[in-house]
C-alpha cells in the first residue's frame, strides 16, 4: 500500500488532530465508567450503575487531552521521523522500511497506547481493569496482528548469501523468529499445517477460558436460590452464559479461516495468539505463586488478562521483557508508597502498563540487549521461572517480618536490584 509521507509539519498535524480524538474519547469512554463506579460506589454496591443513568461528574479536565495529544505526537516524532525502532545496519543507519509501514506500527501503538492509559487511570482509582478494556483489546490485536503483520516489532534478518557475506534486512518479530524470513523458509509447503491450525485453536480456547471469565455477560456463573445459610446456586438461564459461547465459535471461525487464507497473516494471528498465552501465563503463575505465599489473593485476574491483551499487540518476545520491566518499576513504585504512605495495597497494573510503554518507546536497544538470551530457551525458561518462583518467595517471607525488618528489607531489594541491573550492563558492554 502506497502512503505519502506528510512530511514533519504535515505529520505532526495529523498526529495532534489523532491525538485530540483519542484524548477525548478517552474522557468520554473512560472517565464515564469511573464516574458510573463512583456512583455505584455511593449507592452502596461494587459494580459501576447502567451507563445509560444520568452522567455524574466526568473528568474532562483539559489536562488528559493535552497530555493525549503530546503522548501520541511525541511517539509520531520518535517511530516515524527519528526511526526509533527500527534496527540499524552494520554503519549505524536504520534499515530501509517502507513509510506505510512505519506509520502504521505507529498507529498500532498510538492504539494500545490508549488502552494501557485506560486500564492505568481505572486501576489507579478502582484497583481493577476491566474486561471492556482486554475483551476487545485482545481481539483487536488478533485483528491487526491478522489485517497488518508488517506493524509488528521490527527486526532485522541475516541473510545468508552464496561466496558473500550476509546482509542484514528488515522484518517483524514473530512467534519463532523474523517473521517474513521465516515464512519464505517454509517452502513450497507452506507454515499452515492441520497441527498449527490445532495449535492456535487451542491458544485461542485457552485465552478465552481465561480471559472472559464466568461473569463475561455481566453477572455471576450461579443464582442464590432462596435465603439464609440453606440457599443454593442454580446455574444462570442460557441467556446468561450464551454471550461465552458465541465469543468461542466465532474465534475458532476466525482462527480456521485466516489458517485457510494462510501465508503471512496467519503468521502474524499465530504470533499474537502465542504472545497471549505466554504473556498471561507468566503473569497468572506469578498471581497464584504469591497467592500461595501470602495465604489470599495477590493480585486480580484483570492482570492477567491485562498482559494477555499486550502480548496479542507485541508477540511473546516483548511481552516477557514488559513483565520484567513491569515487576520493577512496581518495586520501585512499592518502595516509595511504603515509605512515604505505608500503603501495602498497590496496583500491580500500571507497573506492567509503564513497563510496556517502555518496550515499545525503547524497542532497539532492549531487543540488541535482550535478543541473544532469547535465543537460548532454556536459558529463557530458567529467568521466567526463577522470576515466578521468586516472587513467591520474596512474598512469603515479606509477609513473615515485622515493621522494622521490612525497612531493612526493602533497602536491601533495591540495592540488589541496583546491582543486578549493573551487572547486565556490564555483560552486555
Amino acid at each position: 500500500m502506497l502512503l505519502p509521507d506528510p512530511g514533519l509539519l504535515g505529520g505532526g498535524l495529523i498526529a495532534a488532530l489523532i491525538g485530540g480524538a483519542l484524548g477525548a474519547a478517552q474522557t468520554a469512554i473512560t472517565g464515564r465508567w469511573l464516574a458510573a463506579c463512583a456512583r455505584g460506589l455511593s449507592e452502596g454496591t461494587t459494580e459501576p450503575s447502567s451507563p445509560d443513568a444520568p452522567a455524574g461528574p466526568i473528568d474532562r479536565s483539559a489536562a488528559i487531552w493535552l497530555a493525549t495529544i503530546a503522548v501520541v505526537v511525541g511517539l509520531w516524532w520518535w517511530e516515524v521521523r527519528c526511526f526509533g525502532e527500527i534496527p540499524l545496519d552494520a554503519a549505524g543507519v536504520p534499515l530501509a522500511v517502507p513509510f506505510a509501514a512505519i506509520a502504521g506500527r505507529w498507529l498500532v501503538h498510538t492504539l494500545l497506547f490508549w488502552l494501557l492509559t485506560a486500564a492505568t487511570w481505572i486501576d489507579f482509582r478502582y484497583r481493577v481493569i476491566p474486561d471492556w478494556i482486554t475483551i476487545p483489546g485482545f481481539l483487536a490485536g488478533l485483528f491487526l496482528a491478522w489485517l497488518l503483520p508488517e506493524t509488528l516489532l521490527p527486526v532485522a534478518a541475516h541473510v545468508a548469501r552464496p561466496f558473500a557475506t550476509a546482509i542484514l534486512e528488515p522484518d517483524v518479530l514473530g512467534w519463532a523468529g523474523p517473521l517474513a524470513h521465516g515464512v519464505a523458509g517454509y517452502g513450497d509447503a507452506g507454515g499452515t499445517t492441520p497441527v498449527m491450525l490445532a495449535v492456535a485453536l487451542a491458544l485461542f480456547t485457552v485465552w478465552w477460558v481465561v480471559g472472559t471469565g464466568p461473569d463475561f455477560s455481566g453477572v455471576a456463573d450461579m443464582i442464590p436460590e432462596g435465603d439464609g445459610p440453606d440457599a443454593v446456586a442454580a446455574p444462570l438461564p442460557p441467556a446468561a452464559w450464551w454471550p461465552r459461547l458465541a465469543l468461542l465459535a466465532a474465534g475458532w471461525l476466525a482462527v480456521t479461516a485466516a489458517w485457510a487464507i494462510g501465508g503471512l497473516r496467519f503468521e502474524g494471528l499465530f504470533t499474537a495468539l502465542v504472545g497471549a498465552v505466554v504473556a498471561g501465563g507468566i503473569v497468572w503463575g506469578t498471581r497464584t505463586g504469591a497467592s500461595l505465599a501470602l495465604g489470599r489473593e495477590a493480585m486480580g485476574l484483570g492482570d492477567v488478562t491485562l498482559m494477555a491483551m499486550v502480548g496479542a499487540w507485541l508477540g511473546w518476545q516483548a511481552s516477557v521483557l514488559a513483565c520484567f520491566l513491569g515487576v520493577l518499576f512496581g518495586l520501585v513504585h512499592a518502595v516509595v508508597q511504603i515509605v512515604r504512605h505505608r500503603e501495602s495495597e498497590l496496583p500491580f497494573g500500571p507497573g506492567l502498563c509503564l513497563g510496556t510503554a517502555a518496550v515499545v518507546v525503547g524497542w532497539r536497544p532492549l531487543w540488541q540487549t535482550a535478543a541473544a538470551s532469547f535465543a537460548d530457551t532454556g536459558q529463557l525458561i530458567g529467568i521466567i521461572v526463577a522470576v515466578v518462583v521468586g516472587t513467591a518467595v520474596s512474598l512469603w517471607v515479606w509477609s513473615s517480618l515485622g515493621p522494622m525488618a521490612r525497612r531493612v528489607a526493602l533497602a536491601a531489594m533495591v540495592l540488589l536490584g541496583v546491582f543486578l541491573v549493573g551487572w547486565l550492563l556490564v555483560l552486555q558492554g
